[in-house]
């Protein structure tokens, strides 16, 4: 059997379908009498054109056939955003909560590095070499015996004649101020 005596009787059938460019209806005992139990898309209704869309009773046997529903989505579906909104509440504390927490650990690592020092300085200042260091440093002790030598800074002198200069212009009237910043020529 070659592919031109298979498709001859297909002609043959899709034809005799057809009458005036449209699909003939087909009987309850031709459509029955097929011996492979399969339909196609269009003969569902009696209709031999694939063209048309399935009926309505063939999608419902589709997904019954499947075990799934519209309604079964529909609850799906509805289950699924009820325990997303019922949850969200509680994960955002969650999340919120443990970000404060790392916060509070990283606080609470800095004060205890902030103790550990305050207890070195205590420690620091109960040392007695640590106080007579200070005390020659801030206050000018010395031991018995020793001499204590102070050096003058020259710049304190020139600080000290600049404030009485300060003090005598602020002293004198604004018209005696102004008649020597005219009569005096500027330095240069």
């Amino acid at each position: 059997m070659n592919a031109e005596d298979v498709a001859a009787p297909l002609e043959a059938r899709r034809s005799a379908s057809h009458v005036g460019g449209r699909p003939r209806r087909r009987s309850a005992d031709q459509g029955a009498s097929r011996d492979d139990g399969h339909r196609g898309a269009g003969s569902a209704a009696g209709y031999e054109s694939a063209d048309l869309p399935a009926p309505r009773w063939r999608l419902i046997r589709v997904g019954r056939g499947r075990g799934i529903s519209v309604t079964t989505i529909g609850a799906s579906v509805a289950i699924v955003i009820f325990l997303m909104l019922t949850l969200a509440v509680p994960v955002r504390t969650y999340i919120a909560q443990r970000n404060e927490f790392s916060e509070l650990q990283q606080s609470n690592a800095e004060l205890r590095d902030e103790a550990q020092e305050y207890r070195n300085k205590l420690a620091q200042q109960n040392d007695p070499a640590y106080i007579e260091k200070e005390a020659r440093a801030r206050l000018g002790y010395v031991r018995e015996g020793e001499k204590p030598v102070v050096v003058i800074d020259p710049s304190r002198d020139a600080q000290e004649r600049a404030e009485r200069a300060e003090r005598k212009r602020n002293e004198t009237p604004w018209y005696e101020q102004l008649m020597d910043a005219v009569s005096t020529p500027p330095n240069e």
